[in-house]
């Protein structure tokens, strides 16, 4: 049980911070990788816990999280790898579904897929998951600005709103609507 919650909501807004310094990152190594997978069950680890703990406000614990779910292809075997993603997943058959926070917090806490989708190795933009039993029927995907969202409305407590802005230079910058 949580009875402070300063120090964990202060990690959470450390993690928003870094995810959003991946939009602008040029070197991807196997390292990078590791430690986005990191910051980001931690993340949703910790808001699971801030839920249980009945430290979240109503309106952060009550999200719903708009997504795309690709389902699996018939009689194919879940993959781990990106490479096989389109021989495994309907990848132009998505479709926009909702989770609960709890759920898309378990859905990263038991990842079987987790994969930050960075085209040309470049720009994180978003990131592919699913839990090991999830993995079995589809593919979920999410926008890098969508995490950094619910992992800084944990943080600070309350429904924050962000939006993604190209600046001059060709790089991203998040910003509050």
């Amino acid at each position: 049980m949580i009875e402070q919650d300063t120090y964990w909501r202060r990690d959470l807004l450390k993690f928003g911070e870094r995810l959003e310094k991946r939009y602008r990152q040029r070197k991807w190594s196997a390292r990078t990788l590791y430690n986005i997978e990191k910051e980001v069950f931690l993340s949703f680890y910790i808001i699971r816990k801030l839920i249980e703990s009945r430290k979240a406000d109503p309106a952060v614990s009550g999200l719903n999280c708009a997504i795309t779910k690709y389902p699996i292809k018939k009689e194919a075997q879940p993959s781990t790898d990106p490479k096989t993603f389109g021989l495994t997943y309907e990848l132009f058959r998505g479709s926009r579904t909702e989770l609960n926070l709890k759920v898309l917090c378990n859905q990263f806490i038991h990842s079987f897929i987790f994969w930050p989708f960075t085209p040309f190795k470049r720009d994180m933009l978003g990131i592919y998951f699913a839990s090991d039993s999830q993995s079995k029927t589809g593919l979920y995907y999410i926008t890098l600005i969508k995490v950094i969202e619910i992992i800084l409305s944990a943080g600070r407590n309350r429904v924050i709103n962000l939006k993604l802005r190209r600046i001059a230079d060709g790089t991203f910058r998040v910003i509050s609507r």
